[in-house]
C-alpha cells in the first residue's frame, strides 16, 4: 500500500526530475536485459521459465527497495527522501501524531519572509504540481518526524502570537471580517500593539525550525539533479 502527497515544486526541479526518471527508466531496462540473458530465458519454457520469472522479479524489487533501480518517479522521490529525512534528524521510531493535529496544515503558524520557494518580491516560484506516493511504511515515518521535529517551534509560535497578536494587519483583517466600518478598522490597526524587532526575529528563528513534508519531498526532488 501506498500514500500519495501532492507537492508545490519549482518548475525548473520538475525537469531536472523527469531527466533523472528516463535516466533511470534506461538503467532499469538495461539491468532487466541483462538479467533475462543470465538466466538464459529465451531457451527456456514452461516451469524453468517461469522460476527464472519470479527470480528476475524478486531481485528488481530488491534493488527497487534498495534504490539502486529507479524507473519511476515515485522511486526516483523515495530514493532522495531516505538520505534527506536523516540528514534532518527526521529518521526515527516517532510517536503517532496526536489525533487533534492529524489533519491540521503543513506549516500553521506561517512562513515568514525570506523563506524557501519565494522570491525577493514574496511571489511563489512553487508554480508546479507533483503527486508522489510513498509506501505507508516510509510515508508515515515521514509524517510523524516532521510533526514531532517541529512540535517545539510550533508551540513557542503559537506562545508568541498570544502575546504580539498579528499585529496591525491582522486587525485590518479581523475587521474586515468582521464587516466594521473603514473608519473603525483604521483606528484599531492604528493603535494595536507592536511586536519589537527582536520579537520579530525570533519569529523568524522559529518558523525557519518548522519541517514540512512538503519541505522533505522538494529537497528528495532536488537530489534527483
Amino acid at each position: 500500500m501506498s500514500r500519495s502527497f501532492v507537492v508545490a515544486v519549482n518548475p525548473a526541479d520538475l525537469l531536472a526530475l523527469e531527466s533523472a526518471v528516463e535516466a533511470g527508466r534506461q538503467a532499469e531496462k538495461a539491468w532487466l536485459k541483462a538479467a533475462r540473458e543470465r538466466e538464459g530465458m529465451s531457451s527456456l519454457r514452461g516451469r524453468a521459465l517461469r522460476e527464472a520469472r519470479q527470480r528476475v522479479r524478486v531481485e528488481r524489487a530488491r534493488l527497487r527497495e534498495s534504490g539502486k533501480l529507479a524507473g519511476t518517479r515515485d522511486l526516483v522521490v523515495l530514493r532522495g527522501v531516505r538520505p534527506e529525512m536523516r540528514s534532518r534528524g527526521l529518521d526515527s521510531n516517532w510517536n503517532p501524531v496526536p489525533a487533534h493535529a492529524a489533519s491540521a496544515a503543513g506549516r500553521p503558524v506561517g512562513t515568514g519572509n525570506g523563506r524557501e520557494g519565494f522570491d525577493q518580491e514574496g511571489r511563489t516560484l512553487l508554480t508546479g504540481r507533483l503527486t508522489v506516493k510513498l509506501p505507508d511504511d516510509q510515508a508515515e515515518r515521514l509524517v510523524r518526524g516532521c510533526y514531532w521535529v517541529s512540535a517545539p517551534a510550533v508551540e513557542a509560535l503559537c506562545a508568541w502570537a498570544d502575546r504580539w497578536g498579528d499585529g496591525p494587519m491582522g486587525k485590518l483583517k479581523d475587521a474586515a471580517r468582521n464587516g466594521a466600518p473603514a473608519e473603525l478598522a483604521m483606528m484599531a490597526a492604528a493603535f494595536a500593539e507592536r511586536a519589537p524587532a527582536d520579537a520579530l526575529r525570533e519569529r523568524e528563528k522559529l518558523r525557519a525550525q518548522i519541517v514540512t513534508t512538503g519541505d522533505v519531498l522538494r529537497a528528495a526532488i532536488r537530489r534527483a539533479r
